[in-house]
């Protein structure tokens, strides 16, 4: 053990004794953060603890609790890093380690970042980060870390229990309320599918377009208004209303999507409102997904699809919280959100009067414009590389090639995300070794290239010279792309290897004896 630790051997034993006599996570990191950051004498000690879902929460800064520390979600920046790998990881150069791309803006020089881990669980990260202090951070702090996090593994063990007994308990809470609403809405008359409950996915982006979008996304689930999303085909449209509704109070009930271009009026009709049907004695009735949605959250896709009269229809249920079956003569309620989608201007349509012009007011309180990927283009690299080993496992997961990556980044991509998911899955495929060259690309991207690159090989530049002139850069341009083989060159401008020779003296470019 090091000198350095052994000089705090009875101060960690002290702690130990303290952690191990309080089964409490708000007691148990600031305790660690502070008995850290003494021993490392850096300007800033931050303590993470790992939540059930896989994000992180800041638990201490310099010792200190913090009650209401701010969220990282699943995988961000040094924390997801160490918490992904199990393994410690730092840098001295923050400015130029894209891990530390937030590092920058606290004024962050170095960061040292430890997994605290006990049999293979982690149970949170660790951040040493220096500001003023000159200190360079080496594999010795990483060795005098880990020897006092093992001083500590009985503490650990015990909080490593305490916390997996406390998710669970947490987990079977929630189970437990989402079965009673279920009972609640079954007793109602409404009996809402599991199927319908979804999960937030993950958003990959780090662009100042998708931060921006994200930012407004998360207003309008706290807010619990209608929303219009505006964007071209396959940018996600769809991805943001899901977080808008597992952000959002309503988030353990109904998420449901529809296009509305995918059926005609009447079976658009029957599926968004219901349908009565049968006999006097015995009424057949199949619920709408506004009933379905009850409690959460409609997503209509392609909105500026719907007719006159579903447009109609649609605004008297936001307006009355009520609407009428296909065939029925009873109204139903249901507290249902709207969010909506399009890639139209619906101004536009609202002026030439295909569009109503009360629904989009209905729907529109907030506007969220969802970028293509031509608008992100920051965000191409860690998009392709998401898909690609995404579901693999770690032993199957493969690389783009720098030249894979400049297509792609290159490529205008009209399909966008959704275009770029399916062409390097299909690159995936494809792909023998860990390595996809640009042979496993689609030809939509490498023939692009191909003919830009022929468009540009193909443009004549005027430029004000002499027949001499020009006779002199075409000479030299030609040697220099044949690597400055003068025969070759020679064969290609269709002179003699002694005439160009006589050619390059006059220009100067040799001595008056002709090279080997």
């Amino acid at each position: 053990m090091m000198d350095s630790v052994t000089k705090d051997l009875t101060k960690i034993q002290e702690i130990s004794s303290i952690l191990l006599s309080s089964l409490d996570e708000s007691v148990f990191f600031p305790t660690l953060g502070k008995l850290l950051h003494d021993h490392m004498g850096v300007d800033k000690t931050l303590v993470f603890m790992v939540q059930e879902n896989g994000s992180v929460r800041m638990m201490s800064k310099n010792g200190k609790l913090l009650k209401k520390g701010m969220t990282l979600e699943k995988g961000i920046g040094p924390a997801g890093h160490v918490i992904r790998t199990k393994r410690p990881y730092f840098s001295n150069n923050t400015d130029r380690d894209p891990l530390f791309q937030d590092a920058k803006e606290e004024g962050i020089r170095a960061e040292l970042a430890l997994p605290i881990i006990h049999e293979g669980i982690v149970l949170g990260t660790i951040h040493f980060q220096c500001i003023e202090s000159e200190k360079d951070f080496t594999r010795d702090d990483i060795t005098a870390v880990m020897e006092i996090l093992n001083e500590l593994r009985q503490p650990m063990a015990n909080m490593k229990m305490y916390l997996a007994a406390k998710h669970l308990n947490e987990s079977l809470l929630r189970q437990i309320e989402m079965k009673e609403k279920e009972i609640q809405k079954r007793d109602s008359g409404v009996n809402l599918g599991s199927s319908f409950r979804i999960e937030e996915k993950e958003i990959v982006g780090k662009s100042e377009a998708m931060k921006t979008l994200i930012h407004y996304a998360d207003k309008v689930a706290e807010a619990d208004v209608n929303a219009l999303l505006i964007g071209e085909r396959g940018v996600g449209k769809e991805m943001i209303g899901r977080r808008i509704h597992c952000r959002s109070e309503r988030r353990d009930h109904a998420f449901i999507s529809i296009d509305c271009s995918a059926l005609d009026e009447l079976a658009l009709e029957r599926e968004i409102f219901g349908e009565e049907g049968g006999t006097f004695k015995e009424v057949k009735v199949k619920n709408g997904l506004l009933e379905l949605a009850n409690g959460g959250t409609l997503f209509l896709n392609n909105v500026d699809r719907l007719t006159l009269h579903l447009q109609s229809k649609l605004y008297n249920f936001l307006n009355e919280k009520m609407a009428f079956r296909v065939g029925g003569h009873m109204p139903y309620r249901a507290n249902v959100r709207l969010v909506v989608a399009s890639t139209k201007d619906l101004n536009e349509l609202t002026a030439e009067g295909s569009f109503r012009e009360d629904l989009l007011f209905a729907v529109n309180t907030m506007i969220l414009s969802v970028p293509s990927l031509r608008e992100r283009q920051d965000d191409i690299e860690t998009l392709a590389s998401h898909f690609l080993n995404l579901h693999k496992k770690p032993e199957e997961q493969k690389s783009l090639s720098p030249g894979v990556i400049k297509l792609l980044r290159e490529y205008n991509w009209p399909g966008n995300v959704r275009e770029l998911q399916n062409v390097i899955e299909r690159a995936y495929i494809l792909s023998d070794g860990m390595i996809v060259e640009r042979d496993h690309l689609a030809d939509s991207v490498t023939e692009c290239q191909a003919e830009e690159e022929k468009e540009e090989d193909n443009i004549i530049h005027f430029s004000e010279m002499t027949l001499d002139e020009l006779e002199k850069r075409h000479i030299c341009m030609t040697l220099e792309h044949l690597g400055g083989n003068k025969t070759k060159t020679a064969k290609m401008l269709g002179i003699t290897v002694k005439t160009l020779y006589n050619k390059l003296h006059s220009y100067g470019m040799i001595g008056n004896q002709q090279e080997a």
